[in-house]
């Protein structure tokens, strides 16, 4: 019996991306990023919304969509991992439809796009706002590349959707990528006098930003709260990081930690300048350089873990497409050279972030030490938890969490908590969420007094608390009352330690005559 070989290559996209990321994605907590976006989107099917009840900087699309996917399946770890795992197998897929598209052999798209699947989502398992932005920008160059390529308003549509849905994921790299395709578009609407995809792309803006205004309408965001803590917030933080970047220390980065971008980089440059005679109506090759600067210089803006490492395979597979396209022997060597490169760049950052965990910074934890998710919770089940700061004594943190928990339960006041562990409110069935999505200490998840947008943030904070009538806030360490207490008066809280890491702080005279 023939096998359909196209079939079977699907059969590996589905597997070895959703298995990868499974797998790895289950193994080791990070608190502050592993549960970003659990009990947020719970509390959505509430009736709670991002921006409107919570304060965040980014991630508002990610949130209403595990949202939908708790709500249809449950609550619950697997259907957590659930969402990262569609966009990896997504994201896997239109690799491996685009080096076909553009030419090169089945069974090297396949290999190349499993590489890019393995070290694209597994590197954090969960959703998160970084990979969602920088996957769906992706996803939609390839779209714009199939547009130009035939001649379609179909995929210039997804273009604009897949930007449009990474903006919303995340501002920076989406915005980048939107600039990016916006010049290429007029670029190539000049060169061939044709502006019917300019016109298109237009429209289909619209549509979809008008689509976006209805639903903060409609859900009571608001314009101006949306704009203030998902444009203007967030572009004080860029405009502060974007200063530390100077081309020396780009330079540095590009020679030491992103040396295969350089080799990829020039490699690739080298070969456009060769097949330059050859007018295209698109330059893949340009466009690859541009896609990689954008990546790099956003992840230096991160000041984050790196995630950009799963470009590298699809970079050597638009090198290895320009040496099949010669068919000569001579570019044989150069060929193999280029795949077992690509084997090992993708083995190398493979073990660094998805075996040892290092986005989640566990890189040096003995993973073995782990305790099944399922004794802190029901819902997290198939999480093998092991923390960097619990790491030595992991049933310490495990009765300290479960302590923590059996005492919230009894708490009937309406209260909010506010931890790194957001998956307690889902697991003690709290209906209370704190004013903001996560708490951390360097200005980008809220606004500092030193930001312009303070004052907004803390009448929005205080609202809160009055709309909710707040009269317990708990705190679990390492977060502390440091996180709220800068916005309200000095005789505003009684703190009382319940154990090592949960504290109760009791709200004394805070609402007298709504004042703080």
């Amino acid at each position: 019996m023939k096998i359909d070989l196209t079939k079977l290559n699907i059969f590996f996209i589905i597997l070895v991306p959703t298995v990868v990321n499974y797998y790895y994605g289950s193994i080791g907590v990070f608190p502050i990023d592993t549960f970003a976006f659990f009990d947020s989107s719970n509390l959505i099917n509430k009736g709670f919304l991002p921006i409107r009840d919570y304060w965040t900087s980014n991630g508002f699309l990610i949130d209403l969509i595990q949202s939908i996917f708790f709500k249809i399946f449950g609550v619950n770890w697997q259907i957590y991992l659930l969402h990262s795992t569609i966009v990896n197998f997504l994201f896997t897929f239109f690799t491996y439809k685009f080096l076909t598209s553009e030419g090169l052999n089945h069974k090297y798209s396949l290999l190349y796009s499993l590489c890019a699947g393995i070290l694209a989502y597994p590197s954090s398992g969960v959703p998160f706002p970084d990979h969602h932005s920088i996957i769906l920008s992706i996803m939609a160059i390839y779209f714009f590349v199939f547009s130009i390529r035939k001649s379609s308003k179909f995929f210039l549509f997804w273009t604009i959707a897949f930007l449009y849905l990474a903006f919303l994921s995340k501002q920076v790299p989406a915005a980048f990528f939107i600039i990016l395709v916006t010049l290429y578009l007029i670029t190539t609407s000049l060169k061939s006098k044709n502006y019917k995809f300019i016109i298109s792309a237009t429209v289909f803006s619209f549509l979809l930003i008008s689509i976006l205004f209805l639903f903060l309408f409609f859900s009571q965001i608001g314009l101006k709260n949306f704009f203030i803590q998902y444009i203007f917030f967030p572009m004080t933080i860029g405009a502060e990081r974007s200063s530390g970047i100077n081309f020396y220390f780009l330079y540095k980065s590009l020679i030491n930690e992103f040396k295969f971008f350089t080799i990829f980089i020039i490699i690739i440059f080298y070969q456009f300048l060769k097949r330059k005679k050859n007018q295209e109506v698109i330059s893949i090759k340009l466009l690859m350089i541009f896609l990689s600067f954008i990546s790099i210089i956003n992840q230096e803006m991160m000041k984050n873990q790196n995630i950009i490492f799963f470009l590298l395979p699809i970079l050597a597979g638009i090198i290895h497409l320009d040496f099949e396209n010669l068919k000569e022997r001579k570019y044989l060597i150069p060929t193999l050279l280029i795949i077992f490169l690509n084997i090992f760049i993708t083995i190398k950052y493979h073990e660094r972030f998805n075996v040892n965990r290092k986005f989640m910074d566990i890189e040096r934890v003995d993973k073995n030490n782990f305790i099944n998710g399922e004794l802190f919770s029901d819902k997290l089940k198939g999480l093998r938890w092991i923390t960097n700061d619990f790491q030595l004594k992991p049933e310490e943190e495990l009765n300290l969490i479960l302590e923590s928990i059996k005492y919230l339960k009894k708490n009937k006041e309406d209260s909010m908590i506010i931890t790194y562990y957001q998956f307690i409110n889902s697991e003690i069935d709290h209906n209370i969420y704190s004013p903001n999505r996560w708490y951390t200490s360097d200005g980008v998840s809220y606004p500092f007094k030193s930001n312009r947008y303070y004052e907004t943030y803390s009448a929005f904070f205080k609202q809160k608390l009055m709309d909710r009538k707040i009269k317990k806030i708990y705190t679990i360490k390492p977060l502390d009352e440091k996180t709220f207490k800068f916005m309200l008066k000095s005789n505003c809280l009684s703190s009382l330690r319940i154990n090592k890491i949960l504290f109760q702080h009791d709200i004394t005279n805070c609402f007298a005559n709504k004042k703080y």
